[in-house]
């Protein structure tokens, strides 16, 4: 039952953690095993994590139990259940320091398939090995020695029909049944004032702890989303659970979208991305920060365009500093010549609100336009004559030309999504359409000017902070229009609006 320390065990977990954080937040937690463990706390008795011994690594479980106390345990939790007939690990390795101890354990089987075990439900079970003290076991103190868990026999516990055996056997009396929980019980020798005990690298399948620092490390705090062109901080946690030294090869999976900053340690000579580390001891832990940037949107541009001539024209335009956001990837390997692990962390890029500004106008006749646009990632500005007039258009059949009396239609959109400000000019069923305005979009400061001389309909709608307008028209009118607003001042302009009525004109041609 008892075995003594070997000179090697061939068994090989390396196992990696990528964590992905960008300042302050918070992720779901990963852990470097799939096992997690408490460790008892009483009045009488404490286990606690000890870098004075260890079997593997540097630290290991140190149980103790005072004169007073009855036992001290550790508790472990699967992650997910390990169905019973797939367990065909259940070791640790135990040091005894003081006193004649016991050591028992207790699985906790689930039955009922709700991932839980609960002394209530008649399929859950719960089996626990028969105490044996380290004296009937044949073992000395200060000694590392190997406690495997399918050497004890065991009982289920308030159930004496159920009989004891081996660990075999009740994984046979027990099928469907799925460990949840261990617990480790270190019960005192009631000889002596104190009992105490180390434990360490407790196997169950092929999940370890080793009670190493970084072995329960989580995913660190991090938002769920950046600012474009904010940087990513990506942490790799590796760790080498093998019995010997190993060596270990670290390879990053950059987004195409980031572009690397620095990263501690320094990758491999002539790398960005690739770690190498020779001879890794057993149970050592290290870790890699990464930062990286994410790109910001950088478009500038400036544009000023005539255009004249008589026939059929068609222009549209749609202009955007909006930012749609996306998904940042960055995946990790670690591997080694047994060995091969990845893993993936998700960042997402805020979209960034900004304005749109939308404008077009199509129609046979007679047509002349200018204008001016400027464009960068937070600002907008535009200004825009437009002449329209309508003539006869010919449409040429087989036998015969059917001339067509035409009209011109044109619409202006805007909106500032950061100052909630909107509008939107739309023209319809236009003889004469003389058009300019003066676009300014820009988390500072909202401008529209507009000036119209048409002949035919017109919708015209806007809201600026408190201010809703909405407006049909139909003949021949003339508009003049002004709303800006500047945030810098935390100062708006209300909109100022004009309207004549105008006689008919007979001539459009010359009106252009």
């Amino acid at each position: 039952m008892w075995k003594p320390k070997p000179s090697n065990l061939p068994f090989l977990l390396l196992v990696m953690l990528i964590t992905s954080f960008i300042y302050s937040s918070s992720l779901t937690a990963l852990a470097l095993t799939s096992l997690d463990y408490h460790l008892g706390h009483s009045k009488y008795g404490d286990a606690s994590i000890s870098g004075d011994d260890s079997f593997h690594g540097s630290s290991s479980a140190e149980l103790s139990v005072e004169s007073k106390g009855d036992y001290i345990r550790v508790s472990v939790y699967m992650d997910e259940p390990l169905p019973l007939e797939d367990l065909d690990l259940l070791s640790m390795w135990i040091k005894p320091q003081y006193g004649d101890g016991e050591v028992q354990l207790d699985l906790f089987l689930d039955g009922d398939g709700d991932d839980s075990y609960d002394s209530h439900s008649s399929k859950d079970a719960r089996v626990r090995s028969l105490k044996e003290s380290w004296s009937e076991a044949g073992i000395s103190l200060s000694q590392w020695n190997e406690l495997d868990g399918f050497d004890l026999n065991y009982e289920k516990y308030q159930d004496k029909a159920f009989g004891s055996g081996s660990l075999a056997d009740c994984k046979s009396k027990l099928k469907g049944e799925s460990l949840v929980r261990l617990y480790i019980t270190l019960y005192k020798d009631g000889k002596v004032p104190k009992t105490t005990a180390f434990i360490d690298y407790i196997k169950i399948g092929d999940q370890i702890i080793s009670f190493e620092p970084m072995e329960q490390e989580a995913i660190k705090k991090a938002t769920k989303s950046i600012s474009p062109g904010g940087q990513i901080t990506y942490t790799i946690t590796y760790g080498n659970n093998q019995l010997t030294p190993v060596d270990l090869v670290v390879k990053e999976q950059y987004d195409p979208r980031t572009s690397f900053i620095e990263a501690n340690p320094s990758p491999d000579p002539g790398s960005t991305n690739v770690w190498t580390f020779r001879q890794l001891p057993p149970g050592a832990h290290g870790q890699i920060v990464i930062k990286v940037a994410t790109i910001k949107p950088s478009c500038k541009a400036k544009i000023e365009s005539k255009v004249s001539g008589r026939g059929y024209t068609s222009v549209n335009g749609l202009l955007s500093t909006d930012f749609n956001g996306n998904l940042i990837t960055n995946s990790v390997t670690i591997s080694s010549s047994e060995f091969n692990l990845t893993a993936s962390a998700d960042t997402t890029v805020r979209p960034i609100e900004g304005s749109i500004l939308a404008f077009g106008e199509h129609g046979s006749g007679f047509y002349k336009s200018e204008e001016q646009l400027a464009y960068s990632p937070s600002s907008i500005s535009l200004r825009r004559q437009i002449n329209g007039s309508t003539a006869l258009a010919v449409v040429n059949l087989s036998r015969c030309s059917i001339p067509i009396q035409g009209g011109w239609f044109a619409g202006l959109q805007g909106e500032n999504k950061i100052r909630d400000i909107r509008w939107s000019d739309k023209y319809y069923h236009a003889s004469l359409l003389n058009l300019s305005f003066r676009v300014q979009l820009s988390k500072a400061q909202s401008l529209l000017e507009t000036s119209s001389r048409f002949i035919g309909m017109v919708d015209r709608t806007s809201q600026w902070t408190d201010v809703i307008t909405d407006q049909r028209l139909a003949g021949n009118f003339t508009i003049t229009s002004k709303a800006t607003g500047k945030w810098s001042s935390m100062q708006i302009s209300q909109q100022e609006e004009g309207l004549d009525c105008c006689p008919e004109i007979q001539d459009h041609e010359e009106e252009i």
